[in-house]
Parts: structure tokens; sequence; C-alpha cells
């Protein structure tokens, strides 16, 4: 990720401006850069919500790629995949059930366990980092990257292998 970009704006500025891609985060006033991303990236965004469609189709959840939604008062950050438990606005007042980041090249590994931890203190129960080109799926808990070999969440029945998500 790029240093962040000195422009403050108030809350209620941030809510009401579209943004060109990568939407920025929003932290304190000020916007935050995300990395651009790249084929790998899309296209894991892309196996991700085939993946979930079926639940989405029973009404069970929601998919929302790209989606910008509060992690505090004055923080939002901008998921790559979110899954949501039932229908939201275009701007989510809850956060979602689970999301997913997706390392892009110019992520930086701080910067991302940061993000996830916000994501934890948001009451987020389940978050994910997929690694395109290492073909690797961790999940975070409590300031840990734990490697898992499929995108689990046993009250859906989803189960959702390496293979799927790297096709």
């Amino acid at each position: 990720m790029s240093m962040a970009t000195k422009m403050l704006l108030s809350r209620e500025e941030y809510l009401q401006t579209s943004f060109e891609n990568p939407e920025p985060d929003y932290v304190d006033g000020e916007l935050m850069e995300r990395p651009i991303p790249n084929f790998s990236h899309g296209r894991t965004q892309v196996l991700l919500s085939d993946a979930f469609m079926p639940c989405e189709k029973r009404k069970e959840l929601f998919r929302a790629p790209e989606i910008r939604f509060p992690v505090a008062l004055n923080k939002f950050r901008v998921a790559d995949f979110g899954l949501f438990t039932r229908p939201q606005r275009d701007l989510p007042e809850d956060a979602p059930y689970m999301v997913v980041e997706i390392v892009s090249p110019d992520d930086r590994h701080e910067e991302l366990i940061t993000k996830l931890a916000e994501y934890e203190d948001a009451g987020i129960k389940f978050i994910f980092l997929a690694d395109p080109p290492l073909r690797k799926l961790s999940r975070y808990q409590r300031g840990d990257l734990i490697n898992v070999p499929a995108l689990e969440m046993p009250e859906y029945g989803v189960n959702i292998p390496l293979s799927q998500i790297f096709e």
C-alpha cells in the first residue's frame, strides 16, 4: 500500500463522495490509498463470488465485492469480498459476517494485519486472507493467521476448497 493521501475529509464528505477504483479507505479524516489489484486478485474475487452464489439464491448470505463499511466511528474500510446475513443498503450499517482480503502485489503485510485486526474489533466473525500467487488461504483470529485448507463456515454448510478459490 502506498502512503496516505493528505486530503482531509469529514466523515459526511467521505460518505457522499464517489471514488475511482480502487476506492480508498477512510481513517480519521484521511483517505488511505489501496493497492491497484491485478488479474489474479480480480479472478479470485470472481471465483469467491461464484462459490457463494448458491447461498445467495437460498437467501442465506448476501455477496458484496469491494464493499465499504464502518469499522469504527471515523474509520471505513473497503473489503475485497464480504458476506452479509441480510440485505444491506448501498452503504452497509452493519459489518459483514465474513470478509476476505485478497493479497495484491503492492500490499504491505503490516497494513493488511492492521486491517484484519480492525475487522475483528468491528465484530466480523469470519476473516480470511487469500494469497493467489501462493495459492494460500489463512483465517485471522485473535492476531494470528492460521493456514486453512478451505474456507469454512459450518453454520451455513460452507466448505470451499482452495482449488475452487484459486482455480
